[in-house]
């Protein structure tokens, strides 16, 4: 059997975006795969008759359904357009396909970059557009206007203007000045209407065809956005908007159209602060009253990580009176329904993660990784359960080759029942001896599952025992269990450390002398804060970490309030709480081998975190070393270019074998 190369995950393919077919005969997907030139292409694929087949060869991913037959998507292919871009003017072109017949045709062109696009009953798109409160009035403005803006534009282009906070995202790169804007296209005039004031930044949105209302949730700032938006709707067809919950009150992380009302997921925070589970309300459009329909403590969405995705998909579906959704539960994603009551029962139990998902009737069409499998689409009968695989993208690439089976290892009943996995090494031997490496995930509000992981896999191919496990803190458990605030490195700390005693009892070959840790985010955190903590690791990789919690209050893209809840500390009042839970705070303890991994474009842990650790442990006579990323975000790992995620994963497994893989045989 072969092993699985480090860089094998070029040849794997990703799928998002699925969307079903108006009458739902049929579902669209992206299908997206790693190039020869550091990008990745996206196509669109068709799933008709549990077989897919490929549509379109450019690089497109934006599109919706217009009928039964036609698909309109975003693409950039004509060259006038490619040309205006490079000038600096906004573009977004729009083409049509027959599913069954014929070349995509150019439907029209808009000056402006749309970010989403939803079709309205007469035929306008009810559109989101990306909109620069400077630059984006360059299709407004006159031709010498508009020459002498994008001369300004150009000139200022080594230039960042900051007059608002937050002012960048991370892989989006700085935000200042941007917001997204609620707007209305109409193909025959070819006029774009706004309606919602420069100022107002749209956070997302749901149409409702038949009333032809949509209702949508953001906030209107000029210096500091407001952590908690506004929910409002607003009447196409009389051009009134009306405020549903006013700003500051609720955090809210969805709402749909149902039947009878708005459904919306939100929460106050009062309890578990900026990372509690929303609960499901019915609101009332007109009147404004709520009803609370499920106190729900179970996370919305897959939080089940992997390294082999790309792109997002919808997980929640209107369907009537009732409510689907993909839910988290433990280690793996459950489809969920919840009827008009608000009861909610699993209509799909999934031993995996489900990444995305749309209905007709009793079928489900399914992004999903099962089986130590990479992701493939599925259908599934609800009635029956039963489940049809109808791609095969990844079969070739993991064909023949070693794919390790997690094994369950349970470490702890009290106070929370807790567990973990553990991957053997390909040719495992149980009469020798072998290093290992400890992965820990990111978040911490994130899980693992057993589900395929291309780092872990490539570890256990290369000789070493992988284990991983979902600590105090964790998602899909409920708040409770996953409420660090002002406790990080603690209970968490003390899982791993518990967790770590008990694979070595559970597999005597792994030599106690050769373990290895690492992690990505909270991963990167909790490695910086392990190897200030204990010198039983041999060596550590950490990656996009944080090292200081003081620095990062008012440095990163979650906003200033976020790291202080996460603290649950006043800078201004509690300071050494904030530092006693600072990984630097402790870096003279250090005596691990660590590399840390970071990217200098990375807004959500900025680079100075990295850059602390290694500049303390270093000064400390350990041995280090730093491996920046021009050009990367957070999302290195994941969304990188091709040439940097192999540099990433070599750097990391050649820091391994020089500390901890010599002599593993002996």
């Amino acid at each position: 059997m072969q092993k699985i190369r480090l860089d094998q995950f070029t040849e794997y393919r990703f799928c998002s975006n699925l969307q079903a077919s108006p009458q739902a005969e049929t579902a669209a997907f992206v299908m997206t795969q790693a190039n020869a030139n550091n990008g990745y292409d996206n196509h669109l694929w068709l799933l008709e008759n549990q077989t897919v087949r490929q549509l379109t060869s450019f690089n497109e991913s934006n599109y919706i359904w217009e009928d039964e037959q036609t698909l309109l998507f975003v693409s950039l292919r004509d060259s006038k357009d490619k040309e205006a871009l490079a000038a600096g003017e906004e573009r977004t072109a729009f083409y049509r396909l027959n599913i069954h017949q014929g070349e995509a045709q150019k439907a029209f062109t808009m000056p402006y970059t749309v970010t989403n696009f939803k079709k309205m009953r007469d035929g306008k798109l009810l559109l989101t557009i990306r909109y620069h409160q400077v630059y984006s009035r360059l299709a407004e403005l006159a031709e010498e206007e508009k020459k002498a803006l994008l001369k300004k534009k150009k000139e200022e282009q080594d230039y960042q203007i900051v007059s608002e906070s937050p002012y960048y995202f991370d892989g989006a790169g700085f935000t200042n000045g941007l917001r997204n804007r609620l707007a209305v296209y109409d193909p025959i005039k070819n006029t774009v209407d706004f309606l919602t004031a420069p100022t107002f930044a749209v956070s997302g949105l749901d149409l409702d065809a038949d009333t032809n209302c949509v209702v949508f949730w953001g906030a209107e700032f000029a210096a500091v956005k407001e952590v908690k938006d506004g929910l409002y709707v607003y009447n196409l067809n009389d051009k009134k908007m009306s405020c549903l919950i006013e700003p500051g009150k609720m955090q809210i992380s969805f709402a749909h159209w149902r039947k009878n009302g708005i459904l919306c997921a939100m929460s106050d925070g009062v309890r578990y602060g900026a990372g509690e589970t929303p609960k499901l309300f019915l609101i009332d459009p007109q009147t404004k009253a709520q009803t609370l329909l499920n106190d729900n403590d179970a996370t919305f969405g897959n939080a089940v990580g992997t390294d082999c995705a790309f792109g997002a998909s919808s997980t929640r579906k209107v369907a009537g009176e009732d409510f689907y959704a993909v839910m988290t539960d433990a280690d793996h994603t459950p489809l969920v329904q919840f009827d008009k009551q608000g009861k909610r029962r699993v209509v799909l139990p999934f031993d995996g993660a489900i990444f995305g998902f749309d209905l007709h009737g009793d079928t489900a069409y399914l992004i999903a990784m099962k089986d130590m499998q990479l992701q493939e689409i599925y259908q599934a009968d609800l009635k029956t359960g039963e489940l049809v695989q109808c791609s095969h993208f990844n079969q070739a690439a993991l064909q023949d080759h070693y794919v390790a089976l997690p094994e369950r290892l349970d470490y702890a009943e009290t106070p929370d029942r807790l567990w973990g996995w553990v991957l053997k090494p390909k040719d495992y031997d149980p009469s020798k001896i072998y290093p290992a490496i400890l992965d820990i995930h990111g978040g911490p509000r994130a899980a693992y599952g057993p589900i395929f992981y291309h780092e872990m896999q490539l570890w256990a191919n290369e000789g070493y025992f992988v284990f991983f496990c979902n600590v105090h803190g964790s998602d899909g458990r409920g708040d409770a269990f996953a409420d660090l605030r002002g406790q990080f490195g603690t209970i968490d700390f003390d899982d791993f450390m518990q967790f770590t005693d008990a694979v070595l009892k559970a597999y005597p070959q792994i030599d106690p002398n050769r373990i290895g840790v690492t992690g990505g985010s909270y991963g990167g955190y909790m490695t910086n804060w392990i190897i200030g903590h204990t010198d039983r690791f041999a060596a550590a990789a950490s990656q996009r970490s944080i090292a200081n919690w003081v620095s990062m209050i008012g440095t990163d893209d979650c906003g200033f309030t976020f790291d202080t809840d996460q603290m649950d500390a006043d800078p201004w009042k509690d300071m050494l709480k904030i530092w006693d839970q600072s990984p630097l705070q402790f870096a003279d303890k250090v005596k691990t081998p660590t590399v840390f991994i970071h990217s200098f474009e990375d807004y959500s842990c900025p680079i100075q975190e990295g850059m602390q650790m290694y500049n303390a442990i270093v000064h400390h006579g350990v041995p280090a070393r730093m491996c920046l990323f021009k050009g990367e975000s957070h999302g290195l790992s994941r969304i990188g270019k091709r040439h940097h995620r192999i540099r990433r994963i070599q750097e990391m497994t050649d820091w391994f074998d020089h500390y901890i893989k010599e002599n593993a045989d002996a």
